[in-house]
Formats: structure tokens, sequence, C-alpha cells
């Protein structure tokens, strides 16, 4: 039977090295995302998120970003042992990335249409004229009105969600079979948020692309995901399907990032809960449990060892000593 996995990660490690030492940004991460499927990597900022992205993508900066570890298996080629021009040739047109602020990733002194049409030509020996064409018609795809006169228009010319339409349209203009999404709908108003990802799902829906999705945002999460990966300190804490996850978490972790979320049912005097405590320096994480500082369910084991991600039931991995304790954690938490 065809394997169905679109991209495998395995103990992907990336680090940075500083005057003060080695960040271990990304530090033995594992996953894979199915053909058609989306995936989303949630955490804190600092948790690795982007970097995995980009570790993804080849754009570590290298000095001080290293790739020390691990391999990038995407259809059969592991990714870091590709040479440049073969990296080049698959980014952009196989494996297409949406990037965190529009404003950023559009150039502002080239109009949004030549930004697109330089995306096609160089992945595709096609005419100038022919890459206006299908520029236009990915504007149109993403639901920019009036493409045609819009192709001519430069970024500040565009609206915050425009450009996020403008952004997501280079990304899938060449079709790519892998789409990552790093904060697609930051800065966004919640509507123009629901529209993007309702967007997101239709152009899944007609390529039949995978998505990387990497978001703080819980509600997107549930939204448009199919799995999740909780990432913290550079580290998978939990690996689950969307549902299960927010139905039987049994990371620390995850209790209070879900607890942490306003419930429309509660009261006006209602305190909000929060983490306690701020994430551990990433040139300072030892053989511990990098979250034992800030739980309150931490013992000796925990400060000592670090604990595995182990498969608890079928597809649900969780890195926690105490995980398979007959519900203990679950228990103590309730009191």
């Amino acid at each position: 039977m065809m394997s169905r996995k679109q991209i495998e990660v395995k103990n992907l490690k990336t680090h940075f090295n500083t005057a003060s030492g080695v960040v271990k940004a990304v530090d033995g991460v594992s996953f894979s995302i199915d053909k058609g499927k989306t995936l989303g990597i949630v955490g804190e900022s600092g948790s690795g998120k982007s970097v995995t992205a980009s570790s993804i993508m080849g754009l570590i900066p290298s000095p001080p970003g290293e790739i020390c570890g691990g391999e990038i298996i995407f259809e059969g080629k592991d990714l870091l042992k590709c040479k440049k021009d073969e990296l080049l040739d698959i980014r952009g047109k196989d494996i297409a990335m949406i990037f965190q602020d529009p404003m950023t990733a559009l150039n502002p002194v080239f109009t949004v249409g030549a930004q697109i049409s330089e995306a096609i030509l160089a992945h595709q020996k096609i005419s100038k004229e022919e890459a206006k064409n299908l520029a236009i018609k990915a504007l149109e795809t993403v639901g920019i009105p009036d493409a045609k006169s819009r192709y001519k228009s430069y970024p500040h010319e565009f609206s915050g969600g425009m450009r996020q339409r403008a952004v997501i349209a280079m990304g899938i203009v060449c079709n790519p079979k892998l789409l990552i999404a790093d904060e697609p709908t930051t800065a966004l108003d919640v509507t123009i948020q629901a529209q993007i990802l309702e967007l997101m799902k239709d152009l899944q829906n007609k390529l039949d692309t995978s998505i990387l999705i990497i978001t703080h945002d819980l509600g997107v999460i549930w939204e448009i995901t199919d799995y999740v990966m909780v990432m913290y300190a550079g580290r998978t804490v939990e690996y689950a399907d969307t549902i299960t996850l927010y139905d039987r978490a049994k990371h620390p972790y995850i209790w209070g990032l879900l607890d942490s979320v306003p419930n429309l049912e509660d009261g006006k005097d209602k305190v909000l809960n929060t983490i306690k405590g701020n994430p551990p320096d990433l040139r300072a994480t030892g053989d511990g449990c990098n979250f034992a500082g800030r739980c309150p369910y931490a013992q000796d084991i925990c400060r000592k060892k670090q604990p595995e991600l182990l498969e608890i039931e079928p597809d649900h991995f969780v890195a926690c000593h105490f995980q398979t304790f007959d519900k203990t954690l679950e228990k103590r938490r309730g009191e």
C-alpha cells in the first residue's frame, strides 16, 4: 500500500550558536503529515514553532543557526541532504510558505502581481504573459476583487486582509503539495481571520494540499487542524488528533493552555487562569523536563530526567513521567 505521508520529520535538532551559549531552539522534534491533512503546531513564543518551519524550508541562517541532527523526508528525499539547486527547485513549487507578517513578506517597491509572477517564472518555463494570467487567476482564487486591476497595485494599497490573501496566492500559485502557514491570521480581526481559515480549507479541498499551520491561537487550531503537536522549549510535549487533545489532554502544560482560554459561559467575575512563571532559557536546559519549573505537579524525577515522548493510545503521544499512572495527574487537577 502506498504511503499517505507527505512529509516526515525525524528527531530534528536546530541549534543557534551565540556568544553566551548554544540555544537549543528545536531539540529532537518528530512528526509527519499525511496527504491532504492539516497539522497544527501550537505553543508559546520561543517554543520552536517557526524554527521548525524554517528548518523544513531550508531558511535557517548559518551562522549562527545549524541543523545538527535529524531527517526531513519529503517524497522519499531527505531535504537536509539535498543540494542547494535541488532545494531551490522544491521550495516554492512543492513546498510553499505563508509568512507571519504579509507586509514584510511582500516587497513594497514592486507590485503585488509582479511578485506573484516572479514566483511562477522561477519554477515554470512559460512566458511572462502566461505567468501574469496565472497570477491574476491566483488572486481571483483567494477572493481578491477586480484581480486584473489589483495585479498592478502595490502592497501598501492593499488592506491587511487583502495582503494576507495575496501572500496566500503567492504560496498556492504553483499548486504546492505542502503549504506551511506561519501565524497566517496574526493582526487580523476575527471576521478576516475566519475568511482566511475558510479560504485555506477550500484550497486544501480543491488541491489536496497538506498544511502545516503554526499558531498560538487554540481557536484556530480547533477550526482547521486534523492533528496537533504541542511544543514547549524546543521539544514536543504532546501529539494527538485535534479532538483527542481537546477532550483528553494528558500533559500539565496543555491543561494550562486550555484552562487559560476564556469561556463565554463564565461570569464577569471569573478570574482567567494563567501558567505561572516563564519559559526556560534555552541555553540552560538540562537533563530534566523543561516544564518542571512551572509545573504544579513536578517531582524530583521531573527535574532530573527528561521524559520520553511515548504513545499512550493510538496516535496519542505524551512526554510526561506520570502519563500512565492511572490518571494520577487528572485526579489532582480536579482537586
